[in-house]
């Protein structure tokens, strides 16, 4: 499988109106990511009834929250995961979802000061609704945020980085990893 991403630093108003468009025109809903104990996976209909949107907490891109994005109409699919040391657990992923793509929207890290936490939208898919979703999102986000070497910025997120803010994937990694 092909992957595509499009990676970005972003305040919450950065997208607001960019989400908000997409989800006029397209009926979605958002699925979050991850392995459960249980299959009862929390499902939203606007990113904005996500739990705190634009925001993270966690300074590590990698453990931030994530979100599958299907249409209505597309049944989410649930992996049963067996444990070594017994049990099920079940993991809603990409994996058997082909029809989706994957979302961290990043934002301000509510642990330390003047952070922000990278984002991005990708597919491992080739399926047409996957590729209309991808295509739907990062057109948008790369029509109206600049370019700063692979990621794209908000402009209050360049703001921000202007004013001193670290722009980061991981707020642990040293200051010359931030994006400058």
């Amino acid at each position: 499988m092909k992957s595509k991403q499009t990676m970005f630093f972003l305040l919450l108003e950065d997208i607001t109106h960019i989400l908000q468009d997409i989800e006029a025109v397209v009926d979605i809903r958002y699925s979050k990511t991850g392995l459960f104990d249980s299959n009862s996976i929390p499902e939203y209909n606007s990113i904005f009834d996500t739990p705190n949107p634009g925001v993270t907490y966690s300074g590590d891109w990698n453990r931030i929250d994530s979100y599958l994005i299907l249409k209505k109409k597309t049944p989410l699919n649930i992996r049963e995961v067996p444990q070594n040391k017994g049990g099920i657990k079940f993991a809603v992923d990409q994996m058997i979802n082909l029809k989706s793509i994957e979302i961290k929207l990043g934002g301000v890290y509510q642990t330390k000061q003047n952070i922000i936490v990278a984002g991005r939208i990708a597919t491992i898919s080739e399926e047409s609704d996957s590729n209309e979703l991808y295509k739907l999102f990062s057109t948008r986000i790369k029509n109206e945020f600049k370019r700063i070497g692979t990621f794209y910025v908000g402009k209050k997120a360049e703001e921000k980085m202007k004013a001193g803010w670290r722009l980061v994937t991981d707020e642990g990694s040293p200051k010359e990893y931030d994006l400058a």
